[in-house]
């Protein structure tokens, strides 16, 4: 399929903060554009681009195509590295030889990567879409690296020792991101004691691995054979240790869908949409993770952005500004791994009108007979929405890497105020944790007598329909045919004032230590948001 071709069909989507927007003239939003009310301090100018910095397809020992991969990418990101794993110099003996899967995966490669180099050329379009090349480098001592290069030529390269990749890196400048880093040390887990400053400045907080904040909580280690979290690997005991390394997601998908829904993505703040600003922000940490979400945050401490360090002051004026796509449980402020504020939107005004400022409604579809029935299918959905008296002023993909095929895409078309045309499918093939469903999120300026009708022609004919004000009252669920077709969902609407908040407020320290802040966001529906710290030096 011609990829031009196919992009055509997007027609004019543009997208607002890594989201599509209808009104937008430019694909993100500047933070600068955020509510009335935002707090004092946060730094303007900056915009959120979404992307993945650590994905793999057939080049390597994944699956799916090459070119498939920059498809999905180009069609819902803003930038994107397609990472081949490429050496791993320690690679253990395996069980019945296993270990053959790896070493076929770097010949496949090297063979390969003109290709990966040529389709990098290709697809970046500054303004439009951004591309870095890179590989990962796997270490059972050192844990694995992606490799991401500011510039066009990333030569591929074997190296068996950390200090020369590093160096490598260093004199091409480019970055290398440990990924999940919370596995135990000897097992592909991180060795910071190994890191080099000049060229380690991030960390990969979660993936489809799992998050890597600390050994508790959410998102634990368990789809791999690589075992669970330990504590002096994650991020917590990094900045005790006074490793100064800012966060991001991104995937890990080995299904050849980059930015897939739930398994992480890299936001990156930046002025603009080319690769020489967004890399300057990865360099300067200026960057935070999600799980899936979209959730926009900005962070300063005394003004100053996300990834700063300040001299030392014992005046510290924290301003945080979070916008999510759900209801947002709680937003904490964490200094020096401790929590020292929380705010709960969720609870934000008991009573007020719901409709005051622009309301959420996900479109949630899938499901289906599940694998011990015996009946493995793929459902292919084509749905119209359409918003009468209001408009849409923004959607959230949240598409999600299974099943894998080549010849089906998830689209959004003919998006305007008005509605959108929706083509996808779903299956329980290959489901990220489980999941079957795809959803689209959609912000909608209206009220209670503002309706959304969805009329379906696959995979059967069917109409739904319900103002505002009905679905606030119960969510709407419809089944597409007899036990145990797929179902869709309408979810409930969510106020503005209950997905996000803006605050601010002043902490104190006394100078005895180095201090480091960052923020922390939980939705309802369990998507998570990270960003990289800023610290704050203790008294010379």
């Amino acid at each position: 399929m011609d990829r031009r071709n196919w992009l055509a069909g997007l027609g004019a989507l543009l997208t607002t903060g890594g989201v599509i927007s209808t009104a937008a003239c430019a694909k993100t939003e500047q933070s600068a554009k955020a509510p009335a009310g935002r707090a004092e301090g946060l730094p303007e100018g900056l915009n959120h681009y979404y992307g993945d910095l650590d994905n793999h397809c057939e080049v390597g020992y994944a699956r799916g195509s090459l070119t498939r991969a920059f498809e999905i990418a180009d069609s819902h990101l803003d930038f994107f590295s397609c990472t081949p794993h490429s050496w791993w110099h320690d690679v253990p003996k395996m069980t019945q030889g296993k270990e053959q899967k790896w070493l076929d995966g770097f010949e496949t490669t090297r063979r390969r990567w003109p290709e990966v180099q040529q389709l990098n050329k290709e697809y970046h379009r500054p303004g439009e879409f951004v591309t870095f090349p890179g590989y990962e480098w796997h270490s059972s001592r050192f844990g694995d690296f992606c490799i991401v290069s500011p510039g066009d030529e990333l030569p591929l390269t074997h190296f068996n020792e950390l200090k020369k990749l590093q160096q490598f890196a260093f004199d091409k400048g480019a970055l290398l991101i440990p990924h999940h880093p919370a596995y135990l040390r000897g097992h592909r887990g991180a060795n910071p004691e190994h890191w080099d400053p000049r060229v380690n400045k991030l960390l990969e907080i979660y993936s489809e691995h799992g998050s890597a904040e600390s050994d508790e909580g959410s998102f634990d280690y368990i789809r791999h054979s690589m075992g669970g979290r330990w504590e002096p690997n994650t991020l917590r005991a990094v900045l005790e240790a006074g490793h100064r390394v800012g966060v991001l997601a991104s995937t890990d998908d080995h299904l050849g869908f980059p930015g897939a829904y739930g398994e992480g993505l890299a936001v990156v703040l930046a002025p603009e949409l080319t690769r020489k600003s967004l890399f300057g922000s990865l360099d300067k940490r200026r960057c935070y993770g999600v799980t899936g979400d979209r959730i926009k945050v900005n962070f300063a401490v005394n003004g100053q952005v996300m990834g700063s360090e300040l001299p030392f002051t014992a005046q510290r004026r924290i301003a945080v500004e979070v916008e999510g796509w759900d209801t947002v449980e709680k937003v904490e402020v964490i200094k020096n791994n401790r929590v020292i504020h929380r705010e709960h939107p969720a609870d934000s005004t008991p009573g007020a009108n719901p409709f005051a400022r622009p309301v959420i409604v996900r479109l949630e579809y899938g499901w289906g007979p599940w694998a011990s029935l015996g009946i493995p299918r793929i459902c292919d959905w084509e749905i119209s929405a359409r918003v009468q008296g209001g408009k849409i002023i923004g959607l959230m993909p949240g598409f999600q890497s299974g099943p894998l095929v080549e010849d089906r895409r998830n689209r959004i078309a003919d998006n305007t105020p008005g509605g959108f045309e929706l083509t996808s499918y779903t299956s329980r093939l290959d489901a990220f944790a489980e999941r079957p469903t795809n959803l689209v999120a959609i912000r909608i300026d209206g009220g209670p007598e503002t309706r959304i009708t969805l009329k379906l022609t696959r995979p059967t004919a069917m109409t739904l329909s319900k103002t505002l004000a009905e679905l606030l009252s119960e969510n709407e669920v419809a089944f597409t045919g007899p036990f145990p077709d797929e179902s869709l969902i309408l979810h409930r609407p969510v106020a503005a004032v209950n997905a996000g908040c803006s605050f601010g407020f002043t902490d104190t320290g006394d100078g005895s230590r180095d201090d480091w802040y960052y923020v922390r966001v939980t939705q309802r529906n369990g998507q998570l948001a990270w960003t990289s710290p800023v610290w704050v030096d203790k008294k010379a």
